[in-house]
């Protein structure tokens, strides 16, 4: 009775003596890992609280933000531009890159398998490992195999490196809408600057004749003997300089035009018709009062942070190269030195094909690996630091001068307000004798003056408007969220 009781607890100690073991083996494989050296804590990235951003409320800017000039030659030409310019098509191609290097980092963790046909002709050996009846024999040896692999995720590497290959590709595609926005907003500076040019000639023909009419004038008064002729001599003097002025503002139209021509993936050519005027572009309104981290809708500042995320998941891949690997084989097939046999049940071979490796010298390949990663990541968060700081400054010049050209705007309307009640007063005098038709276009001389002034502010408005748009983001799809960016520490 002693000795059944005794069997009966060897037996329930040798489950607890297996376990053991398996303990005991997987603690020996972990050990058997390379030494992994420490590493270093790096670059970091900025700290939102040492911004002291100021808060305001959410401005909203429409995707096609440009729609807002109500001009339907800026849109065709934005709209070709976006669908033909070869920056864009760069950009798509790189999402696409991305892409097909995650389909690729992907399949590792996937079961691969394979089907093979093999035919070997061969003499086989009369003194190797084949009995004597095939030795010194011609043999046709026919395989007909199923193979296959799997390399199961123990430790989540695949995963890691299939994260990291997906923020890449969400990088890429941010490029690609930075680079929209930029070539959106570039256009529509060329197309403003085309504009004022515009207006600026029309300003100059108006001066022109009216130095030809005081020309006139005084050519009378010479001949009356009521003046000089050195007031004429300057005259031709300032219509020379209108003449000098009036080609250089034609060879400006002439660059704005094949300038939006290429950004729009047209000849040259394409747009020497293209004469638009400031009045056809409706000016813009922004509200001022708004926090600066909208730059968290920044294309740019959103990849770079996107990127440090997936250097990161490469930093832990890296890691997790130290660790055992471990893989499945199998194969199963037919395998005859008689084709006619093989597909017979005698032929028929299969197995299992386990595998283990343990990275335990490796002669500091995965550290120096290791490193080689971190500092990739390091570069990543130094890349976004920089990206976001300039974007903070882009976006605060941008407010400055939208609110200075704003304010400069509106002082220059007085102005032309004053010259204007002045042309009106000295008419009115001429017209009741107390002056003459000389003072009269001076006045009217000073007017135009005044009215060019106005149109540089117009249009110097008009693009600071676009260029804190493009600050803050512009493009950004409105039916896509996005974590601020200053939310989260990278």
């Amino acid at each position: 009775m002693m000795s059944t009781q005794v069997l009966k607890k060897q037996s329930n100690k040798a489950p607890q003596r297996h376990s053991h073991w398996r303990i005991c083996a997987l603690a020996l494989i972990l050990s058997a890992c390379a030494p992994m050296a420490p590493i270093s804590l790096g670059v970091s990235a900025i700290d939102p609280q040492q911004l002291h951003l100021p808060s305001g409320a959410r401005l909203t800017i429409a995707s096609n933000w440009w729609e807002d000039f109500q001009n339907k030659d800026l849109s065709t030409l934005i709209q070709n531009a976006l669908e033909h310019n070869p920056s864009i098509a760069l950009a798509n191609t790189r999402i696409e890159k991305a892409q097909a290097l995650a389909g690729l980092t992907r399949s590792a963790s996937l079961a691969q398998m394979g089907a093979g046909l093999e035919v070997d002709r061969q003499r086989f050996s009369q003194t190797g490992i084949y009995p004597p009846q095939l030795g010194l024999s011609m043999q046709t040896l026919t395989t007909l195999q199923l193979s296959g692999a799997w390399i199961p995720d123990v430790f989540g590497k695949h995963k890691a490196a299939y994260e990291s290959a997906i923020g890449q590709v969400h990088a890429s595609a941010l490029d690609a809408l930075h680079a929209k926005s930029q070539l959106s907003a570039q256009i529509v500076l060329q197309f403003i600057a085309l504009a004022l040019s515009m207006e600026e000639i029309d300003l100059l023909q108006e001066r022109s004749k009216l130095i030809e009419s005081l020309k006139q004038l005084m050519s009378e008064r010479i001949k009356a003997g009521l003046d000089s002729t050195l007031e004429l001599k300057t005259l031709e003097i300032e219509n020379n300089d209108l003449r000098i002025q009036s080609a250089q503002i034609n060879n400006q139209i002439d660059m704005f035009r094949h300038s939006l021509a290429a950004l729009s993936a047209r000849e040259p050519s394409a747009l020497s018709s293209l004469s638009p005027r400031l009045r056809d572009l409706h000016a813009m309104t922004i509200q001022t009062d708004f926090g600066i981290d909208l730059l968290g809708r920044r294309a740019d500042v959103v990849a770079a942070k996107t990127r440090v995320l997936a250097s990161i998941k490469n930093v832990d891949v890296a890691k997790l190269d130290f660790y055992p690997n471990l893989s499945l084989g199998f194969f199963a097939g037919y395998n005859t030195l008689k084709i006619s046999q093989l597909t017979e049940n005698s032929s028929a071979q299969y197995g299992v094909l386990p595998s283990l490796s343990l990275p335990i010298f490796d002669g500091g390949r995965l550290n120096a690996q290791l490193s080689a990663k971190t500092a990739e990541k390091d570069q990543a968060v130094a890349i976004y630091n920089n990206t976001l700081l300039e974007a903070l400054k882009e976006a605060s010049d941008a407010l400055s001068s939208y609110k200075a050209s704003s304010l400069e705007l509106q002082f220059t309307q007085n102005s032309l307000a004053l010259a204007t009640e002045k042309l009106d007063i000295q008419t009115l005098k001429t017209k009741a004798g107390l002056g003459n038709q000389t003072t009269v276009l001076r006045e009217k001389m000073a007017q135009l003056q005044q009215q060019r002034a106005l149109l540089q502010w117009s249009a110097k408005q008009r693009s600071s408007a676009v260029l804190l748009l493009k600050s803050l983001g512009a493009g950004w799809p409105q039916n896509e969220t996005h974590n601020n960016v200053y939310a989260q520490k990278p």
